[in-house]
């Protein structure tokens, strides 16, 4: 999943050891904050760090599918998980904060209003039973078995405290002396444990938020004291999923604020997930979504150190924003190396249709190795998307692999809590008509929804980061070679705004193709728009998913006659001939017979006063879709794509060698 970067990062964060034994330099350890939409890999690359660093110190713990769980509370389940045994590794120790949870257990009450009972009440509660608790101890053994095998579900705060202490086996008077020698202060250690406990049976906020601060910095005080005592040579780690989950930035945002108090480093490296880069407090950057984010080829420590200002405003600095990255071809084709034996054709389209998206490009191997030993294999994949979904295949019906995408991108996996609302849901189906989101809505296609819509969906959409640059329309993009060789020739070229992911763009349009009507309307609104504000290519663009052919044709026949570029002349037919198709493929028609169908139905004037120009537009318009590019290694529109610009190019007054140029390019 081409994470390299990534792990270089990691190691070299856990290798950073903050262990107080020298004096401290540099900035410590940023938190670092994998970022991507729902299916883009977050979750295998925190476990797959995990593995990397099984042998040392480390935990997960997902917010997603966790109850929400004050800081305090996470702190608890994070230390039972360093505090586990693992080989020729000392085990971590947390006396401050077993002796802190211990104090706040719910069944804890002390007398509210009477200081000396309550100190007795509390010394008799430490002192706790006095004879051995076999059972408790075959709880312990068991519970740390069940570790091992990854099987526990992480204990309540009541058994924290017993659990965290003896996996270990730490000694009561561990806790006793290290726990109270911290605790003191302007307090003696019994009345400042007395008053954490009445604090946490308060309800009032800021004694909530007090006992998660005390108790998040014994969490902290515990790490650093365990390096200080016992030289380690890598940093304990925490992987924490779906951080934009209800208690993630509540922990780490504490844990923030708690270095920058201290003044001093602590061995604690956050390596954190998130699907929504809203909730991440990272360095700002112009942009969409606004946040400062790096790609896995870019990321380094050193990296996150040149971005630090050197007079901070706020912690923000601390958070380090990877964003992952799609699968290559090559990751793909790997990906599927079984398939491609038998269906060379999957690996390339899935790829193609999905921009390499990781859970998508799973979803359609699956799927399409269903079909090897069928009938009429290339039709059969030019339907994959219609197909029912791979968990579902043993069903006589479920949802099509194209519903259950569309449903998983838009709100994650068990409909995510965090998805869109259905009025977002509606909205973002109409501007998705738009070639540049930014202007679906300067065009006011939000006008119509709620206002809580109108004023959410474009941060939704940027913060979920959903939005890409725009691929470069030229051969590359059709099923030829070449890229970016048209960039920068025309005069007055598209704005180059932020597109919608590909594939979520297709899925959408999908839903949107279901209501002709709807279409028609949505597309006419921004045609119209685009008429008003002089952007002719984008007029053009929409009058050919109006299937308005003959306006094109008629354009495009004119600008080769004036134009002296050949080049711009090219950008204006590829601009135009990338925009969306009601129908994009008819799974048992061939694209080149469609292709001629299609300019008999739509454009019989054009056809017949232009035929080499509408067979090429109709062919590269069709050729948009990589479901209409099969086979990948010779798709069957080039020999059509090739011939047209042949003929064009000797019919052409004046001659136009570089539409042979072109013609090569499909060859």
């Amino acid at each position: 999943m081409g994470i390299q970067g990534i792990e270089a990062l990691y190691e070299e964060c856990r290798t950073r050891v903050q262990d107080n034994r020298t004096t401290p330099t540099g900035p410590g350890l940023p938190a670092i904050v994998l970022v991507g939409p729902h299916g883009s890999g977050k979750t295998s690359t925190l476990k797959w760090l995990g593995y990397l660093g099984s042998r040392r110190p480390h935990v997960y713990f997902d917010f997603g599918s966790a109850a929400p769980r004050r800081p305090h509370e996470v702190a608890g389940r994070l230390a039972y998980g360093l505090s586990h045994r693992l080989p020729r590794q000392t085990p971590l120790l947390f006396p401050r904060l077993t002796l802190g949870l211990f104090v706040v257990a719910p069944e804890l009450f002390l007398h509210p209003t009477d200081p000396e009972r309550a100190r007795k009440q509390l010394r008799q509660a430490l002192r706790g039973p006095r004879e051995p608790q076999p059972a408790a101890d075959r709880v312990v053994a068991v519970a740390g078995l069940l570790q091992d095998l990854n099987l526990l579900r992480i204990p309540g705060i009541s058994l924290l405290a017993s659990l965290i202490r003896q996996p270990p086996s730490m000694p009561l008077r561990v806790t006793r002396h290290t726990g109270f020698a911290w605790y003191a202060g302007p307090l003696a250690a019994m009345d400042a444990l007395v008053a954490l406990n009445q604090l946490s049976k308060s309800e009032d906020p800021t004694d909530r938020a007090e006992v998660d601060r005390r108790l998040c910095q014994a969490f902290l005080a515990d790490l650093r004291g365990e390096y200080t005592r016992r030289q380690r040579d890598r940093n304990c780690v925490v992987l924490l999923d779906n951080i934009d989950a209800p208690g993630g930035r509540e922990f780490l945002d504490l844990v923030m604020e708690l270095r920058d108090a201290a003044g001093e480093p602590d061995p604690l490296l956050a390596v954190a997930a998130a699907s929504n880069i809203g909730r991440v407090p990272g360095m700002f950057a112009a942009g969409p979504a606004g946040v400062q984010v790096r790609f896995p080829e870019q990321a380094g420590y050193s990296d996150w150190e040149r971005s630090i200002p050197d007079r901070p405003l706020n912690g923000a600095w601390r958070w380090y924003c990877v964003q992952l990255r799609g699968l290559t071809a090559g990751e793909t084709a790997q990906l599927g190396t079984d398939l491609a034996a038998r269906l060379p054709e999957a690996p390339l389209l899935a790829h193609r249709l999905t921009d390499g998206h990781p859970w998508s490009v799973r979803q359609l191997l699956t799927a399409s190795a269903r079909i090897v030993g069928r009938e009429r294999p290339e039709a059969l994949l030019r339907a994959v998307l219609t197909s029912i979904t791979p968990c579902a295949a043993d069903a006589d019906e479920g949802p099509s692999l194209e519903a259950k995408a569309r449903e998983y991108l838009l709100h994650g996996p068990d409909g995510y809590q965090h998805g869109l609302t259905d009025d977002q849901h509606r909205a973002l189906v109409e501007c998705c008509a738009a070639r540049e989101f930014d202007a679906a809505c300067d065009a006011g296609l939000l006008d119509r929804f709620q206002l809580h819509t109108r004023d959410s969906l474009a941060r939704v959409v940027a913060t979920r980061l959903w939005l890409t640059d725009p691929v470069p329309q030229d051969a590359e993009t059709r099923g030829g070679r070449g890229s970016g060789y048209l960039e920068g020739v025309h005069p007055n070229p598209l704005r180059g705004g932020s597109v919608l992911h590909p594939w979520l763009r297709l899925l959408l349009l999908r839903e949107l193709a279901a209501g002709p009507d709807r279409w028609n309307a949505v597309h006419g609104r921004l045609r119209t728009w685009h008429i008003e504000h002089g952007h002719p290519l984008e007029v053009l663009y929409h009058s050919l998913a109006l299937h308005r052919v003959d306006d094109v044709i008629e354009h495009l026949a004119l600008r080769l006659v004036e134009l002296s570029d050949t080049n711009v002349w090219l950008y204006e037919l590829y601009s135009i001939t990338a925009a969306p198709l009601r129908e994009p493929v008819l799974p048992e028609q061939s694209a080149t017979l469609r292709a001629e169908e299609l300019a008999a139905e739509l454009a019989p004037r054009a056809f017949a006063a232009h035929t080499p120009l509408t067979l090429l537009v109709l062919s590269l318009w069709l050729a948009a879709d990589p479901r209409n590019r099969l086979p990948g290694a010779n798709p069957e529109l080039n020999r059509t794509i090739n011939a047209m610009f042949q003929d064009l190019a000797m019919r052409s007054v004046p001659t136009r060698v570089g539409l042979m140029h072109e013609a090569a390019k499909y060859v």
